[in-house]
């Protein structure tokens, strides 16, 4: 993949997390229709309350453990629906004969779970204590002290009695499955995977730790380890199992598995045609694994049973939006800013709409009004960047990329952006101080040192040019964008040879590649070799009509193989070119050697695909 390419991505390809320390851009494409990583994630798809099982003599059951499951993580903006799913299942499965212990007075256990259910948390928390105090040496007791500190959101002591549990009782599941669901809840996910694992060593079917584990696989976008795991949980479910089977769907869809997808999805929406809860929370599921035209067909139901929600609106406008289904997104959208009108995203949306249709202006209305809601939003900072960039008033932009990269400099788009666009107005010392600053933030990435590479060509400095596009191409093997960058130097300093062997190599791993095709025919040109330059800058003219300089090559070529009537037309065109850029009027991106216009333009697309 080269570095236009990197830079570029595909809507529904690459994978939308430009934040951080990765090494890799992603596709602007695939940003713009998934937005993703660019603000707070939805950690709430199935919201279960707990449920503890009654508790039978010491020795024979453990099932303390709860149904809260560890929520898959959605990278997607989306609202929080305003009503859950809600998982109560109680399970009668025996776990392997442990040693005796004192025994547990099942009655107060029935009423400590009862008071937990009606949410009187001081009073169980009360009778727990002195069931522990009566029976200190029961795990059962101990596990069901945690539950309640569990609900209470006093997570240390929680912890502290489910491992008490395990000191008394090593092979409790109950603790084990209560442990690993409150360490993964505390962003300890691999403490978490790891107690529920042990779980199901002692007790392989036990549904309860099959489900939360299966949920964290999800969690942490393990989805063919969740499909096994989720899949086992499923042969001893009851009919209608909503949790697991949104779970499941969730792990089928992410993983590619269409086939299973529809089967599943097309039973939940038969069983719960009428359950707004239920089909809002599949159709989060799958607009976070991309099927945004099942996502919009499940929220569109969800709306007709339950109108006038703001969640489902803009959920909703954002599946029509991913499937371009413009006109209704903007519908739903604007129903939705005026059910909240505080709320910044639908009008963030509306933004990108308006870009869409080419309203520009509107477009950065809609934008300002969000930042007008939400100040800290470098998204829309960005966008309205974009905007201005695109219409050519680069000074204007620099402000707004700069405000973007402000608020969140972890985003490597961000930094290239801002150094594009001071390069656009030759202010390279400028560039190259962006650049230099995404490198030491961002080490290793290919894409940041081939444009640091081209701004210090640009200052003439050929020699650290060429250090960075040697080590870029050092990370990203068959880097054209560097190949053909490394040709140039080569060739401006007269070694020829090497110069036609990195150009020769860029031009057939991208025939489509102006630099390459451009640079390789003008050092043919160079050393006399016409006829076999012709061909080159025949098929480099065709790529980019609107280059002055390719039309001069063109010109001499054509006149030393005495073709007058082509070389006269090729000088005329040269000419009209010329000199509309001398005026101002030059096409983006049209010239290989004119340094204002790098092959760096393709960090932008249009105003549908440039999305942070």
């Amino acid at each position: 993949m080269t570095i236009r390419e990197s830079l570029e991505g595909r809507r529904n390809g690459a994978q939308p997390a430009v934040a951080g320390g990765s090494a890799q851009l992603c596709g602007l494409k695939s940003i713009l229709r998934k937005p993703s990583a660019f603000c707070a994630k939805l950690v709430c798809l199935l919201s279960l309350l707990v449920t503890v099982t009654d508790i039978t003599p010491a020795g024979v059951e453990r099932q303390l453990e709860t149904n809260q499951t560890l929520p898959p993580e959605i990278s997607r903006t989306m609202a929080l629906p305003s009503f859950v799913i809600q998982r109560r299942q109680q399970s009668k499965r025996k776990s392997p004969a442990a040693k005796p212990v004192a025994s547990a007075d099942s009655s107060r256990h029935r009423e400590v779970t009862a008071l937990l259910g009606a949410g009187k948390l001081e009073q169980a928390e009360a009778l727990a204590r002195a069931d522990v105090n009566a029976n200190p040496g029961n795990p059962d007791a101990r596990v069901l002290l945690g539950i309640v500190f569990d609900q209470m959101a006093r997570a240390k002591e929680a912890e502290q009695e489910y491992r008490e549990a395990l000191r008394l009782e090593p092979q409790s599941v109950a603790a084990l499955t209560n442990l690993g669901v409150l360490l993964a809840r505390a962003n300890r996910s691999a403490e978490g995977v790891a107690s529920l694992e042990k779980a199901l060593v002692i007790a392989p079917n036990h549904r309860p730790a099959l489900f939360n584990l299966g949920a964290l696989y999800v969690a942490n976008k393990e989805y063919v380890r969740a499909i096994g795991v989720l899949e086992r949980a499923a042969k001893g479910s009851q009919p209608n199992d909503v949790s697991l089977s949104v779970m499941l769907v969730n792990a089928y869809a992410h993983a590619g598995r269409t086939g299973e997808t529809a089967r599943l999805l097309k039973e939940i929406e038969s069983l719960n045609h009428d359950n707004p809860s239920v089909l809002f929370t599949a159709g989060l599921s799958l607009a976070s694994a991309g099927d945004n035209a099942s996502a919009a067909r499940l929220f569109a139901r969800t709306n007709s049973l339950r109108p006038d929600t703001y969640e489902v609106l803009y959920n909703l406008g954002l599946s029509l939006f991913n499937t371009e289904r413009d006109d209704e997104a903007r519908s739903m959208l604007q129903r939705a800013a005026t059910l909240r009108p505080q709320e910044p995203e639908p009008f963030y949306r509306l933004g990108l709409i308006a870009a869409a249709k080419g309203e520009s202006e509107n477009a950065i209305g809609l934008w300002q009004r969000a930042i007008v809601l939400r100040p800290n939003y470098p998204e829309a900072q960005f966008m309205i960047a974009e905007e201005l960039y695109k219409h050519r008033r680069f000074e204007t932009a620099v402000l707004f990329y700069e405000r973007a990269l402000e608020q969140d400099p972890g985003n490597v788009l961000y930094y290239i952006r801002l150094g594009v666009t001071h390069f656009r107005t030759r202010h390279y010392a400028s560039a190259r101080e962006v650049f230099d600053r995404a490198n030491q933030r961002f080490p290793g990435n290919a894409a940041l040192l081939y444009l640091s590479g081209y701004v210090t060509r640009a200052q003439g400095l050929f020699d650290e040019a060429l250090g960075f596009f040697q080590r870029s191409d050092a990370i990203q093997p068959g880097n054209v964008d560097a190949l053909a960058s490394m040709g140039f130097i080569y060739m401006e300093r007269g070694e020829f040879e090497e110069a036609e062997k990195l150009l020769r190599r860029a031009a057939k791993l991208d025939a489509n590649h102006f630099p390459a095709n451009y640079d390789l025919g003008r050092l043919l040109v160079r050393r006399k070799l016409y006829d076999e330059a012709l061909p080159i800058l025949e098929r480099a003219a065709k790529l980019v009509k609107t280059d002055p300089g390719i039309h001069y090559q063109l010109f001499i070529a054509y006149s030393r193989l005495k073709r007058t009537a082509d070389a006269q037309r090729e000088l005329a065109t040269f000419k009209q070119l010329e000199e509309a850029r001398k005026t101002g009027e030059t096409i983006e991106g049209s010239a290989a050697t004119d340094q204002t216009a790098p092959d760096i333009e393709s960090t932008r697309t249009g105003s549908r695909s440039t999305k942070p």
